[in-house]
């Protein structure tokens, strides 16, 4: 999307919001929208229908009963307007998409079970009366092999060539010409759960970072963002800041990263674990010379705990302790909040954390760089872990057809991208004190070139631990990739062998 047309429909919905608040300052919830924010001029593009106030169900299988779905977010369904950003917005979608097809959009959830027993039970019992499938990755993934997923390809209105489809799932994640698992704009989870850096304005402003190393911004919009000089900053950064001769978690330090090996650099340089064959099937691809020497050179800086902290460096050095936190990752990451970490690894949904809403220095969002000038994009990866959707295998039994679902998913994407979208930019950009322009150009740019890895989504664990360790292990990478190659290789075919003897 345009960076202006994003600005200015964000400042639209700042001022629908504002007349809202106005309207409600006696108290109680909104239960309706304002009318402007329901009128579409291009409603007449999408095919009328009307469903006679039945329910489009979306069943959400949720990996935890805490209030905040850490995987799936609140997109879905919202009870009424409260004045939060996201909150409202969903419910605004929604509205307008009851108004124009007359259904009643509806979230069913299931809380702490695994997708695959959930979906069998409720083809078992026949009480299949639900239309969409939203849960967390790669369980929906294990599910294909198992025939509980239909096929996108069956929804004959829906436009997967839309940006609010995000049309690179559609190549990603696509085999043997069908399509079991996709994300699109009714969920926020394409931006939320995309791998890329945190960035310390403040203080790389306090540590003349910029001035030795150039600003990484101009760097991006260049296209000469690239590892070599991430890597240099990283290492330019760190410092000892109270003298005992030691980089530890009261230090200033270059990087803040989860796992500490650095192994999502090789989709970051565009290096995929696999490729699509021409008949639909996937082949190991990643292992090459250039893979060997992105592992040497990511390791050198990473395995150094001078420059690169991770989580579980914070958490195990003495007197460490997570009391006040929800759990240890936030407690780990508020070192990058107070100020001891020039970058951070992370996604948006990070910023809800109270670390970083109370952060007192400027900071800004940056994509992981490139392998180098030649690489023509930008690369973030979808955590495997985040919610995606689904189709049930069969058409619902009572009210559903493929093309019901088909209409109602296309309307209600395009919403979101009109109505959800800036709203979660807002929410998390101003929201948060971004309100730099180059924040929302650096969003933009991680939102358009999101990649999701096939076998990850699809629970081929074999691949990314392989990779893992020859990141923990670079003078050993050749043998480990040897030892493991026969099982991932038939790992791979097995899946694709139980896809097409599917019926």
């Amino acid at each position: 999307m345009n960076f202006k047309r994003i600005l200015a429909v964000v400042l639209a919905a700042i001022m629908c919001l504002g007349v809202l608040a106005s309207c409600n300052q006696g108290g109680g919830e909104e239960t309706r929208p304002p009318e402007e924010q329901i009128g579409d001029a291009n409603a007449g593009n999408f095919k009328s229908a009307d469903y006679e106030g039945n329910e489009f169900t979306f069943l959400v299988i949720k990996h935890s009963d805490i209030i905040k779905d850490y995987y799936g977010g609140a997109f879905i369904d919202s009870e009424a307007m409260n004045g939060g950003k996201v909150n409202d917005a969903v419910f605004t979608r929604n509205h307008a998409v009851q108004q124009k097809y007359n259904v009643d959009i509806v979230e069913k959830s299931e809380v702490n079970g695994d997708p695959a027993q959930i979906l069998q039970s409720y083809i078992m019992s026949g009480d299949f009366v639900f239309d969409v499938v939203y849960g967390w990755g790669y369980k929906l993934g294990a599910c294909i092999t198992e025939n509980y997923l239909g096929d996108f390809n069956n929804l004959p209105d829906a436009d997967f060539t839309q940006e609010y489809w995000s049309p690179s799932t559609i190549e990603d994640l696509t085999v043997d010409d069908r399509l079991f698992l996709s994300m699109n704009e009714i969920s926020m989870n394409v931006l939320d759960w995309a791998s890329f850096l945190f960035y310390n304005k403040t203080m790389a402003e306090n540590r003349n970072i910029e001035a030795e190393f150039g600003s990484p911004y101009e760097m991006v919009e260049e296209g000469t963002w690239t590892y070599d000089k991430f890597l240099k900053m990283v290492q330019g950064a760190s410092a000892d800041l109270d003298g005992d001769n030691a980089i530890t978690r009261n230090d200033f330090f270059g990087l803040l990263d989860g796992n500490g090996v650095g192994s999502g650099a090789l989709q970051n340089c565009g290096v995929y674990y696999t490729t699509k064959n021409d008949d639909g099937s996937y082949e190991l691809s990643f292992y090459s010379e250039k893979t060997l020497g992105i592992i040497d050179m990511v390791h050198k800086v990473y395995s150094n705990d001078k420059y690169v902290k991770d989580f579980e460096d914070i958490w195990n050095e003495p007197g460490s302790s997570a009391d006040g936190f929800d759990d240890q990752w936030q407690y780990a990451r508020s070192y990058f909040a107070t100020d001891h970490a020039l970058f951070c690894g992370g996604s948006a949904n990070i910023t809800s954390e109270q670390a970083f809403r109370d952060m007192e220095s400027e900071y800004g969002v940056l994509p992981y760089p490139k392998y180098d000038v030649n690489q023509e994009n930008y690369n973030a990866t979808l955590d495997p872990l985040a919610s995606v959707f689904a189709l049930p295998s069969t058409e619902r039994a009572d009210i559903g057809s493929w093309e019901r679902t088909g209409i109602i998913l296309e309307y209600m994407a395009y919403k979101s991208h009109e109505i959800l979208l800036p709203a979660y930019y807002n929410e998390v950009l101003q929201g948060q004190r971004m309100d730099d322009d180059r924040d929302h150009k650096m969003l933009d740019i991680i939102r358009n070139n999101i990649h999701y890895e096939f076998a990850d989504l699809v629970s081929i664990t074999s691949i990314s631990d392989t990779i893992t360790n020859m990141f923990k292990k670079p003078t050993m990478a050749a043998s480990t990739y040897t030892r493991s190659q026969k099982k991932m290789i038939n790992d791979l075919d097995d899946f694709y062998s139980k896809v097409i003897a599917l019926d």
